[in-house]
């Protein structure tokens, strides 16, 4: 029964019925070496460290990992294909920096035969347990899978002292629903009547709508709640005057602060109220469409497993602030914002003919989904992605045609924006994304990566160094986008774009040296 989890997509498996009885503790066991050869055989290319919460715990899994290779010959090429990373078991108290690609944590922890919860955890209960816990945690440089018979709701904060616990507590919160902080209404009333007027439009047009919903220090505007799942919202909506309000003066209300929502797994959409005073019904469509789209988004991230899309370590940090302790994700310095790049195959609509002969509007619907997840994405990768939907293993002439047609009627009535052969959605945000794990492999073609995604890349990456040179730039932006080397096309591609910025005046020229132009340099557009 997998949970959705991780630091970058990994799944965490939730092993029911795990008793701490002899029978039930061998099933964890049996769960995660077999999940270790499952990764020898389908990712030989990362490398692998397995942890468990106890010495006992540790044996036994290593014990069967040993058997398990006797037993199968063909996987012995990963255990020694990673000289610089060698596999390991090890128990909690031995991880050091031991960084591997993927890393895999066996609790052990569970009722007993009767369901009784103990609330002993080992080294996690000591004084300094939340900092074994953040050192394990962040060794895992792409994935962190986590296998337990338990889930935070076993842990009970009254009978369990510590704040190892509290950390290990939340963290696993984090894994079963993606979220570091809870989300939770205030009670407070609506700051202003604009806020109280978008709250009625939209109220009258079937959504649950909560205000100021407290998350980790901040309050969104207005929160639409997913009636399908109750606790979870569909979008957070942020109201903003002419002037901010007088209450909130002092809330930075920058890219910062929305990337702080995000990473809590918020989707954010923002409203100015000279733009709903003048144009109510625009602006109200154009939130009811950010809210169908958060949905489409929100059931993707569940259907493949993630509910954050981050490709950086988790890292859970406890800091005290009177008799609060918080738990938050923290970016290493030497990785960049990247995410994994998630592909979408739509579902064929159900008694549909053949893909050519299906309706136009519903191809228009099926591109928008795809590009909804994906955007910006090249036209090619949409019509693969339209072509699974039926199974189809190539895309002749008629295929790409119906595809195209579905494209143009998106386009003509604006779900979606078309430059060149990339597609997006309309002001749709654009975020870095790592390629290394994508099943299409077109979509590491140096051709099919989206200028306005490779900008993006380029300018974090001057950014973050206080500028550099394009020498310096092309394989840091490749590492993010997920090629391990840099090739002759490549370097070219980036280049290019490289260039566009500095011709645009965003990146600015000091010899060899690149760096972000200021505001005042950059040239405005009406």
């Amino acid at each position: 029964n997998p949970m959705s989890a991780d630091a970058c997509t990994s799944p965490n498996r939730y092993v029911p019925s795990g008793h701490r009885n002899r029978r039930s503790q061998d099933i964890e066991i049996v769960v995660a070496h077999e999940a270790v050869l499952r990764h020898a055989l389908a990712h030989p290319n990362l490398s692998l460290g397995v942890v468990a919460f106890s010495v006992k715990q540790r044996r036994a899994i290593q014990d069967e990992v040993e058997r398990l290779r006797r037993l199968n010959p063909e996987t012995e090429s990963f255990f020694q294909d990673h000289p610089s990373e060698p596999f390991f078991v090890k128990n909690l108290e031995n991880v050091q920096g031991d960084e591997r690609d993927v890393v895999m944590i066996s609790v052990g922890y569970g009722r007993n035969a009767q369901g009784y919860m103990a609330m002993r955890f080992g080294p996690l209960s000591a004084e300094g347990g939340e900092r074994r816990l953040n050192v394990l945690i962040s060794r895992a440089k792409r994935r962190c899978e986590v296998y337990a018979s338990i889930t935070d709701e076993d842990i009970d904060l009254e009978r369990a002292k510590g704040r190892g616990v509290l950390a290990f507590k939340l963290f696993l919160h984090f894994a079963r629903t993606g979220r570091l902080g809870i989300a939770q209404m205030t009670g407070r009333d609506h700051d202003s009547v604009f806020e109280a007027q978008v709250a009625r439009a939209l109220q009258a047009r079937g959504y649950q709508v909560h205000p100021q919903v407290g998350l980790a220090g901040f309050f969104i505007d207005l929160a639409i709640a997913d009636p399908e799942r109750p606790g979870r919202y569909l979008l957070g909506i942020e109201c903003d005057g002419a002037a901010y309000h007088a209450s909130r003066s002092a809330r930075d209300r920058d890219r910062l602060r929305q990337a702080v929502l995000e990473d809590h797994g918020w989707i954010i959409h923002r409203i100015w109220s000279t733009d709903w005073f003048q144009r109510p019904e625009e602006q109200l469509e154009r939130t009811v469409a950010a809210i169908e789209a958060a949905k489409i988004e929100l059931d993707a991230r569940l259907e493949f497993g993630r509910t954050r899309a981050r490709a950086v370590p988790v890292e859970v940090v406890t800091i005290e602030r009177a008799d609060v302790v918080e738990v938050g994700l923290s970016e290493r310095p030497d990785e960049q914002s990247s995410r994994l790049y998630v592909e979408l195959v739509p579902n064929a609509p159900r008694g549909q003919p053949e893909l050519h002969e299906t309706p136009t509007g519903l191809l228009a619907g099926l591109v928008e989904e795809v590009v909804t997840v994906e955007g910006p994405v090249h036209v090619d990768e949409v019509t693969a992605r339209v072509r699974q939907a039926w199974g189809l293993q190539r895309s002749g002439p008629r295929i790409q045609a119906a595809v195209e047609r579905g494209v143009e009627a998106a386009r003509a009535r604006g779900g979606i924006e078309r430059d060149g052969p990339f597609l997006a959605l309309p002001n749709q945000a654009i975020t870095v994304r790592d390629r290394s794990l994508a099943g299409s492999g077109t979509l590491r073609r140096p051709e099919m990566l989206p200028p306005t995604e490779l900008r993006v890349a380029i300018q974090e990456v001057v950014a973050g160094s206080f500028g550099a040179t394009a020498e310096e730039i092309v394989p840091v932006v490749a590492r993010m986008l997920g090629f391990k080397a840099t090739s002759a096309q490549l370097r070219d591609v980036i280049g290019t774009q490289i260039e566009g910025l500095t011709r645009d005046g965003a990146l600015t020229a000091q010899g060899s040296l690149l760096t972000m132009a200021s505001p005042s340099q950059v040239p405005q557009t009406v």
